[in-house]
């Protein structure tokens, strides 16, 4: 058994199996963080039309504007909402474990520390949502400073970090 699921076990239902559980998640965060790269593709074609080729060399056109950062963004972290709200079903059947086989939870609820069956159930779900927000909020911030470095300040509209919490812009 691997030290980490050693010590995430305590925050499990008793002999709930943590690998798959993890996997799982590894895999649906790579997936999330492979498909916030469209942001990228999306930056370097707009970024691409701000100039006018001829052979190798490029010239900005006269007063071109960069789409706004919110328009490029779309929806590249919607794969880290996706997952951090699949932890919700992860909770729900950390509950329902307890009920299966043994039914432990006969044994939880007359533990002293009444709050140890839901941290045994909710814990694991909730670092896992916590963790996407985290990645989710690095990569916003990843390629906001990708934007407003590798965009030429002639062609940046004001206001940009405004405008992304902004509901109606």
């Amino acid at each position: 058994m691997c030290p980490l699921n050693t010590k995430l076990a305590r925050f499990a239902p008793p002999g709930l199996e943590l690998k798959q559980e993890f996997q799982f998640f590894v895999i649906g965060t790579i997936c999330a963080a492979l498909y916030s790269l469209s942001f990228l593709i999306r930056f370097t074609d707009a970024l691409s039309q701000l100039y006018w080729r001829n052979g190798l060399e490029r010239t900005l056109i006269p007063d071109a504007v960069m789409p706004d950062f919110r328009e490029l963004l779309g929806s590249s972290l919607a794969g880290f909402l996706v997952i951090g709200l699949c932890m919700i079903p992860f909770a729900l059947y950390h509950y329902a474990y307890h009920r299966q086989g043994s039914k432990s939870i006969y044994l939880m609820r007359r533990l002293p520390d009444r709050w140890e069956l839901h941290r045994r159930c909710l814990t694991l779900p909730a670092l896992g949502a916590v963790i996407c927000l985290i990645l989710a909020l690095l990569l916003l911030l990843l390629y906001f400073a990708i934007y407003l470095l590798a965009t030429p300040d002639a062609c940046l509209t004001p206001d940009q970090w405004q405008k992304l919490w902004r509901w109606n812009a």
